[in-house]
């Protein structure tokens, strides 16, 4: 997998965090540390200013396999904030246990 050009200072997450499916990326997120989770999310934030308004020049059902890999990148970033800004923790404290949730496949 690879990003595309500008986007490079990336790549070294490219492989751990650019995930595919909704579950899988959940999962990830629940068997992250917070420290984890943390220096992925500092690494992309600043980064999604400029991800956001790349991926908007193309059709999802269209995307390049590098466009999609920042797609993926972007979404673990989204599945990373809440536990990171709101819940402190990779799970969701006080919630329902994460096993009780089924996440189908879209």
């Amino acid at each position: 997998m690879t990003l595309p050009g500008g986007f490079d200072d990336l790549e070294c997450w490219v492989a751990e965090w650019a995930i595919g499916e909704e579950a899988a990326r959940n999962r990830k997120r629940l068997a992250s540390s917070l420290d984890q989770l943390q220096a992925y999310y500092n690494a992309l934030l600043p980064r999604m200013d400029a991800i956001i308004p790349h991926l908007n020049q193309y059709s999802l059902d269209a995307l390049a396999p590098a466009e999609q890999t920042l797609l993926e990148m972007a979404l673990m970033f989204m599945e990373v904030a809440p536990a990171v800004e709101i819940y402190k923790h990779p799970d969701v404290p006080w919630g329902f246990v994460a096993e009780r949730f089924h996440i189908l496949p879209a």
